[in-house]
C-alpha cells in the first residue's frame, strides 16, 4: 500500500499534465496570424495530403499544398475563428476554437492537430498506418478539397 509521503513524492516526480486552454482572439492574432498552420488531415477528402493554412491580418486566408490552392476569408464571431471560401456566402462559415498543445503545436475544437509549418517529417508523418495531423481546423481538412456531390466546397 502506498503511504501518503510516497504518493506525494511520486506525484512530484511526474511531469505536470499540460492543461490546454482555448486561445483568446487576441492570442490567436498574436500567435497564429501570418504563420503557416500545417499538417496532414486524418480524415475527409484530403486525408494524407500535406497542407498549410495562413490566416492573414487583412482577414483573408490561403490553404495550399498537395497541388491545391484555395483562397478564403476569416473573421471572428463570439470569440471563435470562422472561415469560408472567398466565393461562399457568410452563412457557409465554419467556426472553431484553437488550443495550444505545446510551443509549436496547436489543435482546434474539432480535435485537429497542426504545427507551425512547415512541420518536421516526424511530426507530419507518424509511422503508423493512420494519417497524421491536419492543418488549422477540420474545416480545412474536411472541406478543403473540391466538393463532392452535395458536399461543402474548400475552406481555407
Amino acid at each position: 500500500m502506498l503511504t501518503l509521503a510516497r504518493a506525494v513524492a511520486i506525484t512530484l516526480l511526474l511531469p505536470a499534465a499540460a492543461v490546454a486552454e482555448t486561445l483568446t482572439v487576441d492570442e490567436f492574432r498574436r500567435e497564429l496570424v501570418g504563420l503557416p498552420l500545417c499538417g496532414t488531415p486524418m480524415t475527409g477528402p484530403l486525408a494524407g495530403k500535406s497542407l498549410c493554412t495562413v490566416h492573414l491580418p487583412d482577414g483573408t486566408a490561403i490553404l495550399a499544398g498537395s497541388g491545391l490552392l484555395v483562397r478564403g476569408v476569416w473573421d471572428v464571431e463570439d470569440g471563435h475563428i470562422c472561415r469560408r471560401n472567398a466565393h461562399e456566402p457568410p452563412e457557409r462559415r465554419r467556426c472553431v476554437d484553437y488550443e495550444r498543445s505545446d510551443a509549436e503545436h496547436y489543435h482546434n475544437s474539432d480535435g485537429v492537430e497542426f504545427c507551425l509549418g512547415p512541420c518536421p517529417v516526424a511530426a507530419a508523418a507518424p509511422s503508423t498506418a493512420a494519417a497524421p495531423a491536419s492543418p488549422a481546423a477540420s474545416a480545412e481538412a474536411a472541406s478543403a478539397a473540391p466538393p463532392a456531390a452535395g458536399a461543402e466546397s474548400p475552406k481555407p
